[in-house]
């Protein structure tokens, strides 16, 4: 089975892209191609923390090793598209290469005869979308393959005092807008921007967004689909000066360690 999650941005109230085919392709060669049965139109905002949509789900496929996955996405025009959070504006979302050859996610892993194998694509929407101009935005797909089975989850709450700006430290004093958690491999990682023109920029595995809880009162992040391991996770209230394609000042609070074990979720 394969799923796709994904983690809130600001800029956007939708994003919408309509998926029509999974391949996978065998380490040692050769393609495995499943079309869905109809295309399959899916809001990637919907699917914060641990909410996923399935692709495919129970299907037969060789057991062996894998290298690459592609996600194939419909041609038809305006099918993909961003709505915008300020003014409710809806663009197309354009995707290179992404109609043609698939978002293309790369990395080796393996599909066992004597089990069943549940993957999650995780779409870090933070670091893929790209604003090029007045109604222009792209799809340059950052993507992260998990295998559930080696998993575990991350929540939390943030203290509003650290939101509103009381500290002078964030965009605005709305404690509901501009915020995030990112997420860097390894403990005691002094956290950076995304900055994709960088070789040497300190990238975050995934981020995700605080949102404010009304049943509780409180403001809540979830990172999900983490493989086991230790991490350092930092909030920012200032996510709107992120630019994936420049050096940011986004003043991280808040720097700690948590290790993530496998089917357990870390409340901090």
């Amino acid at each position: 089975s394969l799923r796709l999650t994904d983690a809130p941005i600001d800029m956007a109230s939708r994003v919408v892209v309509q998926f029509v085919e999974v391949r996978l392709r065998k380490k040692d060669g050769g393609w495995q191609d499943f079309p869905l049965d109809a295309p399959q139109s899916i809001d990637l905002l919907q699917l914060h923390g641990t909410n996923t949509a399935d692709l495919l789900l129970d299907i037969e496929v060789d057991a062996g090793d894998y290298d690459e996955i592609r996600l194939l996405v419909d041609p038809t025009p305006n099918t993909s598209f961003i709505e915008l959070s300020v003014g409710g504006l809806t663009y197309p979302l354009v995707m290179p290469s992404g109609i043609s050859s698939g978002l293309k996610l790369k990395g080796e892993f393996t599909l066992r005869s004597t089990r069943a194998s549940n993957l999650t694509v995780d779409f870090d929407l933070r670091k893929s979308i790209v604003r090029t101009g007045a109604g222009n935005y792209l799809l340059k797909p950052v993507l992260r393959l998990v295998d559930d089975a080696n998993a575990g989850h991350i929540r939390g709450m943030v203290d509003v005092s650290k939101l509103d700006n009381s500290l002078g430290n964030c965009s605005d004093a709305d404690p509901v807008t501009y915020n995030a958690l990112y997420v860097y491999d390894g403990s005691n990682v002094t956290p950076d921007d995304i900055n994709q023109t960088s070789s040497s920029n300190i990238e975050p595995v995934t981020t995700t967004a605080i949102m404010f809880d009304s049943a509780s009162g409180r403001y809540l992040y979830e990172a999900a689909f983490l493989p086991a391991g230790d991490y350092t996770i930092a909030f920012t209230c200032r996510s709107d000066f992120e630019d994936v394609e420049a050096d940011d000042d986004l003043m991280f609070f808040d720097i700690q360690n948590v290790s993530v074990l496998v089917n357990n979720t870390n409340f901090l």
